[in-house]
């Protein structure tokens, strides 16, 4: 049976009395304060995100979802004018004991966690500096997944994309296999591609018959992103190639459906449509702007109809 995703925030905790948020910290405000209270600061603001990611966590057991992890839970830790590391930071014990709980918390309820870092993050790009900024986030990132007990392989992916097309395939993809090879090891065992929604960027044609048969990498079909670049595969078709190079590994797929507009990229808050899993098994994060509101519509009115 599909389990349904919710992606980084929880809308209906954010709703509570109590609201339960993330917070950030820009670098403009981190810099402008005297160190000291910058830390202190930036750490409380860590400290808040754990807090935050503990009970989306609960919530997602209490209903039964997968959880993907806000790429904006460390607001300046990979960022290299800012100089911090987790240890500089005054609360560090405290954030410890976060993780500590968030790992208990994945134990107990054996919720599926997944992460899809920012679209910045481009393996194949022509940018040496561009490159060795995305392998520190994705290390980072997934040194904090086997910090909150996620396992190292594709229960619990890391999702990004190609991306780039600049040069023929054997270019781009010798260049994303050259950057994939500096990735740390529990990084690179997670790390899963998306179909793109650009004509001129990667489809799950050229990335199940491609890039999968150079890399082995698992592919993510994304229903919205299919919808907009099909490249002459149906859905179906599409599906299946992608389920396909998961292997023994449950895929984790997305869903959304375009918001009504100019613009059949942008998505809508809620599904209209039913989804059509053609018989498969896999778990489909909800990509809908209303999140968990979308998804308990969904089961409401589709699935529970």
């Amino acid at each position: 049976m599909t389990k349904f995703g919710l992606c980084c925030i929880s809308l209906q905790l954010q709703e509570l009395d109590d609201p339960i948020k993330f917070q950030t910290m820009t670098f403009k405000r981190f810099s402008s304060l005297p160190r000291s209270e910058a830390l202190s600061t930036l750490g409380d603001r860590i400290l808040n995100n754990m807090y935050a990611t503990n009970e989306i966590i609960k919530h997602c057991a209490d209903n039964d979802y997968c959880y993907r992890i806000s790429s904006d839970l460390f607001p300046l830790i990979t960022y290299d004018e800012a100089n911090v590391d987790l240890d500089d930071l005054p609360n560090i014990d405290d954030i410890q004991e976060a993780f500590d709980e968030i790992e208990q918390t994945i134990s107990s309820t054996n919720v599926r966690i997944s992460c899809h870092p920012s679209e910045f993050n481009v393996l194949a790009s022509t940018n040496q500096k561009a490159v060795d900024k995305t392998i520190t986030e994705l290390n980072f990132y997934s040194s904090f997944m086997d910090r909150i007990g996620c396992p190292a392989d594709y229960r619990s992916p890391m999702n990004l994309h190609v991306h780039n097309k600049t040069g023929d395939y054997d270019s781009i993809i010798s260049r994303f296999v050259n950057s994939f090879n500096l990735l740390d090891p529990n990084c690179r065992s997670r790390l899963v591609i998306e179909n793109d929604d650009k004509i001129n960027c990667w489809s799950v044609r050229e990335l199940t018959s491609i890039f999968h048969s150079r890399t082995g990498i698992p592919i993510t079909f994304d229903y919205l992103h299919h919808a907009c670049h099909p490249d002459g595969l149906s859905e179906e078709e599409a599906i299946n190639a992608c389920y396909e190079t998961w292997g023994d590994y449950r895929p984790l797929f997305h869903y959304s459906e375009s918001r009504p507009g100019n613009n059949p990229r942008a998505h809508s808050d809620y599904a209209v449509n039913p989804i059509n899993t053609y018989g498969l098994d896999f778990d489909l994060d909800f990509e809908l702007k209303m999140k968990d509101h979308a998804i308990s519509r969904y089961v409401e009115n589709m699935v529970g109809a």
